[in-house]
């Protein structure tokens, strides 16, 4: 994986769910094809199109899943695990996701790529702040973990953010900015 940090937070914006299942399934496969595991947070729809694009990579994704290579996390009931009152609980995150890094990477034995749309889909509902905040506990889990997240943003938001505070803080939690077709 030459020219990445382990622990690099990727911010993609995609205009439409293909060229978001594009970018995830070349992040994640970055990792996979060199032993590590890929994790996607996705929505079921986004997780059959990756599937089908790691496919045409040659990795079949029910083989790297029962290892372990790939790893697939509903976003939407992610979400509703982190938010249980519609704020983001870093201690439910935490139990969340940690064990799913930590089964992953074998226990810190491999590279862990992440893709997300968790905070995305708060994004597209209005929820700016909230999902400012989920930001902020993904950070800290690359940061523990020395995991690579890549965030991908499909569409544009419900809510438009302050352009200039909510938008320089999104793009500032990020360590690189890509914007896909």
């Amino acid at each position: 994986m030459p020219g990445r940090i382990p622990d690099e937070h990727v911010v993609t914006f995609c205009r439409t769910d293909e060229t978001m299942a594009d970018a995830t399934a070349e992040y994640l496969l970055g990792v996979i094809r060199h032993g590590g595991a890929g994790v996607a947070v996705v929505t079921p729809a986004h997780a059959r199109q990756i599937d089908e694009r790691i496919a045409e990579a040659g990795f079949d994704p029910l083989v790297a899943r029962a290892g372990g290579g790939y790893v697939f996390v509903d976003a939407r009931a992610a979400v509703g695990q982190v938010l249980p009152r519609g704020w983001p609980d870093p201690g439910a995150f935490w139990r969340t996701m940690s064990p799913v890094i930590q089964r992953a990477g074998h226990g810190g034995q491999r590279p862990v790529r992440v893709c997300g749309e968790m905070v995305s889909l708060l994004w597209q509902t209005g929820g700016f702040a909230a999902a400012m905040e989920a930001e902020a506990l993904w950070n800290e889990l690359a940061r523990q973990y020395r995991v690579g997240l890549l965030c991908a943003y499909v569409g544009t938001p419900g809510a438009e953010p302050d352009p200039d505070d909510d938008l320089a803080l999104l793009l500032a939690a990020h360590t690189r900015i890509a914007v896909s077709p």
